[in-house]
């Protein structure tokens, strides 16, 4: 769902902004440092409660201030806010009301970032890819969350048992009864949505030269061996689990390997067909999704990322899923190149100029 304004304080090095944005494209270009990513930074708080360049919420606080805050209108009405503040405290408001946890932003605003750190996902470790499967999973399959925050409860759990060594199996009993339970359940979910996500993927690549990415396949894996039941699994599993103090099988192994005749993609494509592979497979993740709510892409510095050609087709890709993308340049003729070439409305963009942490609308 598209944010119609934007308005942050003491974000960075931006005082104060209040931006009211196209529903489709927005271009925010200025010199290195100006602030610009920081904008894209600020929806992402929005979407997440968190900063996508920062763990720690102190950072992203002004040096001179006590505290940020950010505030969204969403297309639909929806205003979202989240404060900040030096001592680690904050809110999160949804409606103006108090927000149990940041999931409440995730389901109304879904977001898709590309950036340097994006294209991590081929050559990254499974916790990277993991992540990207479960952000497609919790938009599309909304009891999601619940079971994998039970699953996650249950394996911490039994692995604070394990690390004593020798324990009764009887203590590990009922944290297993809870991992197979909620685990199965997870494990079902993603490979539910996986076979989606498998589809759009293949469909994205055919807009490659078929030479390099005929070949490219993914595939899920679930955790543990796909021939047995979580419950045998985690049985045959005990004795290494005790020796090493933690669990070694279940959903919390589950992986997406991309592969091209056997072996590692990462291994065989260049690092910029690996780009755009993440970039097919982000925009197939959002294809997924849009089907309950069409994601906000935030891109940053897209020139530097990809040729001019990629970016053409990334921008279409975005086009075909995206209810909205906030992208940062350097120079604006060359950051609105690939969306000009677009149908309507994305052939529009709204741009802005950023400069020492002041945003200005540039006249069309």
């Amino acid at each position: 769902m598209a944010v119609t304004r934007l308005a942050l304080s003491n974000f960075r090095n931006i005082s104060a902004a209040d931006l009211q944005l196209a529903p489709s494209v927005n271009l925010f270009c200025g010199a290195n440092g100006s602030g610009k990513t920081s904008l894209l930074e600020a929806v992402h708080m929005l979407g997440t409660g968190r900063s996508f360049r920062s763990r720690q919420g102190q950072t992203v606080i002004q040096y001179d201030a006590e505290s940020l805050a950010v505030f969204g209108r969403l297309a639909g009405g929806v205003a979202l806010g989240v404060e900040k503040r030096r001592d680690g405290q904050g809110r999160i408001r949804v409606n103006q009301s108090p927000a149990e946890s940041s999931s409440q932003l995730a389901a109304c605003l879904p977001l898709q970032v590309i950036n340097s750190e994006s294209f991590a996902a081929l050559d990254g470790g499974p916790g990277v890819r993991r992540q990207l499967l479960d952000w497609t999973v919790f938009h599309v399959e909304h009891s999601f969350a619940g079971h994998w925050k039970a699953y996650q409860g249950a394996l911490k759990q039994r692995n604070a048992l394990l690390r004593r060594g020798k324990i009764d199996s009887n203590l590990l009993a009922p944290w297993d009864q809870q991992l197979v339970k909620s685990g199965e359940k997870v494990d079902s979910l993603r490979r539910l949505v996986f076979a989606r996500l498998y589809e759009r993927f293949k469909e994205r690549l055919k807009d490659l030269p078929e030479s390099v990415f005929g070949a490219l396949d993914i595939h899920y894996r679930g955790g543990w061996k796909k021939e047995v039941g979580l419950a045998e699994a985690l049985q045959s599993a005990l004795e290494a689990d005790l020796t090493q103090g933690f669990t070694r099988v279940g959903p919390h192994r589950a992986d997406i390997r991309f592969v091209i005749h056997g072996q590692p993609a990462h291994a065989v494509l260049s690092r910029g067909q690996q780009k755009m592979a993440v970039c097919a497979l982000r925009t197939a993740m959002a294809a997924v999704v849009e089907t309950q709510q069409s994601p906000v892409f935030l891109v940053d510095d897209l020139p530097s990322e990809l040729d001019e050609d990629n970016q053409a087709l990334f921008a279409r890709w975005v086009s075909d899923c995206a209810s909205q993308v906030l992208v940062t340049g350097i120079e604006h003729q060359m950051t609105a190149q690939p969306w000009l070439k677009l149908p309507q409305p994305w052939c529009q963009p709204k741009m802005f100029h950023v400069e020492h942490g002041r945003v200005a609308e540039v006249p069309k």
